[in-house]
């Protein structure tokens, strides 16, 4: 019986350490930093948006204080070879964004096409809180993939990881960020938000 008891533990043990271990995965990896010039600097390791096949669109970000109301956007597609030209968010039901303006920043080593673009710190901040968006990511070689980000009943580790890199942003600027989610009001239409 004690033998029983001994092994029963260890397994009990085991299946702790493997939850905690899935918890601490389950984290998006935010990373704070300075730049050569001083700068602060926050980036988010990629996350896959919400699934139904195995070219699942991945999403990153990177900040500096340098550009405070800028980031850098990564979009990946893994399981194809032609190079990612752009993106369109669709936010909330109400709102379309296009993305196609590439940054200079390098696109993280993933082992697959990346791009990084340029956008307004503000489209981060409705990547992470709009409810049921979705993505379609543009390839050289004219083809296009549709993919959830927040579902309305499902938020993707992308959205997830967005949410923690505004999170870091706020904390390294000193300032908050309104998370208040798909806005879209007229001042912000006419380029008064001064994000």
């Amino acid at each position: 019986m004690p033998i029983n008891l001994w092994w029963l533990s260890g397994a009990l043990l085991a299946a702790a350490l493997a939850g905690c271990a899935a918890t601490q995965k389950q984290v998006p990896q935010v990373q704070q930093g300075l730049a050569e010039d001083g700068a602060k600097t926050v980036t988010v390791a990629s996350e896959s948006v919400l699934c139904s096949r195995t070219q699942c669109p991945v999403l990153a970000a990177a900040w500096t204080s340098a550009k405070a109301g800028q980031a850098v956007l990564t979009v990946g597609l893994p399981y194809q070879k032609a190079e990612v030209t752009g993106a369109d968010f669709y936010l909330g039901g109400s709102q379309t964004v296009h993305v196609r303006s590439r940054s200079r920043a390098e696109a993280p080593a993933l082992g697959f096409p990346a791009t990084t673009f340029d956008v307004p710190l503000g489209l981060i901040d409705q990547i992470a809180y709009a409810p049921r968006s979705w993505l379609r990511v543009y390839t050289a070689d004219g083809r296009s993939v549709d993919e959830s980000l927040n579902s309305g009943d499902q938020r993707s580790r992308a959205v997830e990881a967005m949410s923690y890199f505004l999170t870091a942003v706020e904390s390294a600027s000193g300032r908050t960020i309104d998370t208040s989610g798909n806005r879209g009001g007229l001042l912000e239409r006419l380029g008064g938000d001064k994000r």
